[in-house]
């Protein structure tokens, strides 16, 4: 077997140079490049990588529950208590992840195989049959993959944070470091930018040459067609430069303008407060069919599963986002110092629930991080205005114009709680970039709640690389 990097060190199998012994990935989920190879690529064969790369990329945010459980209950959103399972709690808000454990180990190894499915059917490219594809698709097709690579990288740097991740060598042979937080941001976005490039090689109205799962087709824009596929990669990238921009520890304030941009671009150049309300759903989303060929639910639909107090406790009177918050029978013990009663609309265990799709990067979140941009460009004005957008469409009074940044930012958190509930890590991103994951803003969970801003590395990356804990990374965080 041969020496892999990172994926393949998390994993006995990767989606591409697999060892062929591993039950890890199963075939159909993660097509391998072998299957293809020997011949050119016609659209069939395509179409198998393509289906193996969103497979992947979905199971790595719905694989686990890291994603959309573990780090929202570390954000103080929600709350997972299971008297056979007590880590939810114990690692999270009780004492440090464990690199070994579902908890610490969790939201790695499945996007790191999805970048492998990922790197694999861009190196398949340059063999494709010439009859069977024209210039532009080929663009298009790389241009779609690399973005949803920088996707997945994203995510991975989400969770990671100044612990830092690797970044996959293009050979099975490179053992890459461990890079910090900053480098790896600026790796995404210059990752971004050349996928937008070779979307800029195919006309707007160029299709992709493989069809894609109905959730990137159904939500208001079909992201088969490179005119929205751009949408979408600048969607990503203002999100990547927002993160630069408001990084706690290496600030890229610059590229806070850079983010208004390409935000604006992917919002279809709508000014600060003109997205409409009947907008914010639009985008590509996932979908889930339970008991069908993609049996993977949408995993917040959880019996356990419930709301942190201070979601309820902290929504206006006048905010018609209550409607996500529903009452259950309460969640107490394991150390926690508060009983939890109220959970997500979308997390009660019933089978709509398990089908309930999931926005990947919708509009509505494209204006809250156009916001954030705003308020770190110190353009005030607009970020109320783009805020107002969100906060009054439920019922709520329009904010004055922020007269600080702190008043902004707490606008933000606000805005951003309610209207992101429970679709991702979010604001617990913003709540340790903006320096309020701490006790001096948020109460403790549990007499020994260390306010947890980061999952370690897996133990099986540590265990590759002959290490029992953390490395230094390399490069700037």
């Amino acid at each position: 077997m041969k020496k892999y990097t990172i994926a393949a060190l998390t994993l006995a199998v990767t989606a591409a140079g697999a060892c062929k012994d591993s039950t890890v990935v199963q075939p159909l989920d993660a097509p391998i490049i072998e299957s293809v190879s020997g011949k050119p690529l016609v659209r069939s064969s395509l179409q198998t990588l393509a289906t193996g790369v969103l497979a992947q990329d979905r199971s790595g945010v719905v694989g686990t529950p890291t994603y959309l459980i573990l780090a929202p209950v570390m954000g103080r959103d929600a709350i997972r208590l299971d008297t056979s399972e007590p880590r939810y709690v114990g690692e999270t808000l009780a004492t440090n992840p464990d690199p070994g454990s579902f908890a610490g180990g969790g939201g790695f190894a499945g996007f790191y195989t999805a970048i492998r499915a990922e790197q694999a059917l861009l190196a398949a490219l340059p063999t494709a049959d010439p009859t069977a594809f024209s210039s532009a698709e080929i663009a298009a097709t790389k241009g779609f993959i690399r973005t949803i690579e920088g996707l997945d990288y994203m995510r991975l740097i989400e969770l990671r944070d100044t612990v830092g991740i690797p970044i996959q060598a293009s050979d099975n042979e490179t053992v890459s470091e461990v890079s910090c937080k900053a480098t790896v941001l600026n790796y995404i976005a210059a990752l971004l930018d050349s996928a937008n490039s070779d979307l800029a090689g195919a006309s707007a109205t160029t299709k992709l040459p493989f069809v894609l799962p109905s959730g990137f087709t159904t939500f208001g824009r079909d992201y088969s067609v490179v005119s929205n596929i751009q949408k979408f990669n600048r969607a990503v990238k203002g999100k990547v430069d927002v993160y630069r921009a408001i990084n706690r520890k290496s600030p890229q304030t610059a590229r806070a303008t850079d983010a208004i941009a390409e935000l604006t671009f992917a919002l279809g150049g709508a000014a600060p407060g003109a997205v409409p309300a009947s907008q914010f759903a639009v985008g590509p989303y996932y979908k889930f069919v339970v008991g069908g060929s993609e049996a993977t639910p949408n995993n917040i639909s959880d019996s356990r599963l419930g709301l942190n107090q201070m979601v309820k406790d902290s929504i206006l009177g006048t905010d018609t986002r209550v409607s996500k918050i529903i009452s259950r029978s309460a969640l107490s013990g394991q150390g926690l110092l508060f009983t939890h009663n109220t959970t997500c609309a979308g997390c009660t265990a019933t089978a709509a629930n398990q089908e309930r799709p999931l926005g990947i990067l919708r509009d509505e979140e494209l204006v809250l991080l156009r916001a954030q941009a705003y308020i770190e460009a110190g353009n005030l004005a607009a970020a109320t205005a783009d805020l107002n957008s969100i906060h009054t469409a439920y019922g709520n009074p329009a904010y004055a114009v922020f007269t600080s940044k702190a008043q902004a930012i707490d606008a933000l958190l606000y805005d951003q709680r309610y209207s992101l509930l429970m679709e991702g890590p979010q604001r617990w991103v913003a709540l340790r970039e903006y320096g309020r994951l701490n006790s001096t803003y948020l109460h403790k969970e549990t007499a020994t709640d260390p306010y947890n801003a980061a999952f370690p590395l897996s133990r099986a990356e540590l265990n590759a690389r002959g290490l029992t804990a953390n490395p230094a990374c390399v490069g700037v965080n």
